[in-house]
């Protein structure tokens, strides 16, 4: 502001263009120069006005403390600029040290899990060697019986044949020599498959847990929800309910309150010692009156029933089969992969999948607790809380 006013006192000063007189002082408040005047004018009367040369002097000193003040900060930003530098270089090699132990660490959990499912793999097949062997031993010993009954019915045939005496006599004889075959009981080999536990399984099935709770509007009357909808039981006196369209009338089922389009999304039911029971993933348009069959292809479930002293399960692929008791289900879906697994989830092992299912439309968990029997034990199935940390994890996935 100052620069003309002393380029001008360099070369003389400037005559005021009103009094024709020469301006040797200047107005800070009004920042012009003024002549001798111009200083007894009203306008000026209290300001603050210097000679020319003394403010600029002043003025001088304020820049050059201003001007060292710059340079002192234009060099602590470089020294700033030169520790960011650093901590650029350093953050990168750090940046590319850590991605090399990730892909190590990872490298170990995958070599391990490699190793793993080789040694799942050689073991499944060693005891499906050895179940073959005894499905075929059982086939040879179950096929010499046949031959044994053959034989022996062809020589009562031809005892029946012979004189009264001679057939008596030989009849007697033929009997007590093959007494221990008509005793004889068929065998059936009953092949077991060991279940694997997989290790990290459940953990990584955990961080799709859903928050499923129970849909009373699709409950048959039979079936008792608890308050918070987390769990149904069998009740024989049916409850006063409104036959709306979504209710099952005849099926002893309840959906889940949530549908799903797509993602991935797992949760468990506790099915504890209960002797009968089903649970999976129904398409939402699922019939709700009459009879559903376990086989329709509106659902897809894993059923679990004991009978005596031996508890089995039944799913789409196998059929019935002998099991250990199941204590706890888990239900994962891939809805774009049309994936639907079912674990064991206590002891973090797969019980059967299907892959490859062209999903249309929305699905929803399926429970029922079946009808009882007299040798059934009564409980409820109950949906297994989600935690507390996956609750957050899922909440935030909803708001990203």
């Amino acid at each position: 502001m100052l620069r003309p006013h002393l380029l001008q006192s360099m070369v003389g000063l400037t005559t005021c263009d009103q009094h024709g007189e020469k301006q040797e002082f200047f107005c800070e408040e009004n920042q012009r120069l003024l002549c001798d005047s111009c200083l007894l004018a009203l306008e000026h009367k209290d300001h603050q006005v210097l000679p020319l040369e003394i403010d600029a002097d002043k003025h001088k000193v304020n820049l050059q403390e201003t001007l060292t003040f710059l340079q002192k900060k234009e060099e602590e930003l470089k020294m700033a600029l030169d520790t960011v530098k650093r901590e650029k270089t350093r953050f990168k090699e750090s940046t590319y040290s850590l991605k090399r132990s990730i892909i190590s660490e990872y490298g170990k959990m995958h070599q391990f899990l490699w190793d793993e499912e080789y040694q799942y793999i050689q073991k499944l097949k060693q005891e499906s060697r050895d179940n073959l062997a005894e499905l075929e031993e059982n086939k040879a010993k179950l096929s010499q019986q046949i031959q044994n009954l053959q034989r022996l019915s062809f020589k009562i045939e031809e005892n029946l044949d012979k004189p009264p005496l001679e057939m008596l006599q030989d009849t007697k004889g033929t009997l007590e020599r093959n007494e221990e075959l008509l005793l004889q009981e068929p065998e059936y080999a009953s092949p077991v498959l060991t279940t694997c536990y997989i290790t990290c399984l459940r953990e990584m099935l955990m961080s799709f847990q859903r928050d499923i709770t129970l849909d009373p509007e699709s409950a048959n009357p039979h079936l008792i929800l608890s308050e918070d909808l987390k769990s149904v039981q069998y009740g024989s006196v049916p409850q006063d309910l409104p036959d709306n369209k979504e209710r099952f009338n005849y099926t002893l089922a309840v959906l889940g309150a949530q549908t799903f389009t797509s993602g991935k999304h797992y949760w468990e039911v506790e099915v504890g010692d209960k002797t009968e029971w089903e649970v999976g993933i129904c398409k939402d348009s699922v019939s709700r009156k009459g009879r559903i069959s376990s086989s329709s292809e509106d659902v897809t479930i894993l059923a679990g029933f004991k009978s005596g002293n031996n508890f089995f399960l039944w799913d789409l692929q196998s059929g019935f089969y002998l099991c250990q008791p199941i204590h706890k289900v888990g239900i994962f879906l891939d809805y774009e992969k049309g994936h639907i697994a079912f674990y064991e989830a206590t002891e973090r092992s797969l019980i059967y999948s299907l892959s490859n299912i062209g999903f249309e439309g929305p699905l929803r968990p399926y429970f029922s607790p079946c009808l009882p029997n007299e040798e059934s034990i009564p409980g409820s199935l109950i949906i297994c809380p989600i935690s507390n940390h996956q609750r957050d994890v899922h909440d935030a996935d909803y708001k990203g």
